[in-house]
């Protein structure tokens, strides 16, 4: 990590530059590439200010802390850093996220044969998509479907249900065991 470091009013001793580079260890494994910091440490009357800035490719941090003493205002500005960095790699991580894509299931229609089902054979094969839905709205789709029969992924339970148009008129469920 490339670490710049400004002095206002008051010199940036070697000390203060091993003491901010010995307490970067989370903020260096936080941050995906090699990041540039720029340190500005400021002496007004009797209060030390450590501004500390990450500029990452789409992101800038920004640490600011006062106090009386120059280490605890550099350890206050990298905790608020590390604080920012977490917040921003888990906004990354939640945002590569995605939702599972609609799967589709094969429905083969068996062919009725005289003895049974023994000879029974594969007349129609149809592909139909498991869409994320609830009850009402797999009961609405059945009344598109030219099937007669909606696969759905219930959003309630996340099981792989099915509803279908029974041949007395009513409607059938079919639901996993859990």
């Amino acid at each position: 990590m490339e670490i710049d470091f400004t002095g206002r009013q008051m010199d940036v001793t070697p000390e203060l530059q091993q003491y901010t580079q010995k307490h970067l260890g989370k903020l260096k494994r936080l941050l995906p590439e090699d990041p540039k910091l720029h340190v500005i440490l400021t002496r007004e009357k009797h209060r030390r200010i450590a501004e500390m800035t990450v500029k990452l490719r789409d992101q800038t941090l920004v640490g600011v802390m006062e106090t009386a003493d120059s280490r605890s205002a550099i350890k206050g500005a990298l905790d608020k850093l590390e604080r920012q960095a977490v917040r921003w790699f888990e906004r990354r991580r939640t945002k590569k996220r995605r939702p599972s894509p609609t799967s589709t299931i094969l429905m083969n229609v068996l062919g009725e044969s005289k003895a049974g089902l023994e000879n029974s054979r594969i007349v129609e094969s149809e592909r139909l998509p498991v869409k994320p839905l609830t009850l009402d709205e797999a009961i609405e789709a059945l009344d598109a479907a030219a099937s007669g029969i909606v696969v759905f992924r219930n959003a309630e339970t996340e099981r792989v249900n099915v509803v279908y148009q029974r041949p007395d008129g009513n409607l059938g469920l079919i639901e996993p065991e859990p």
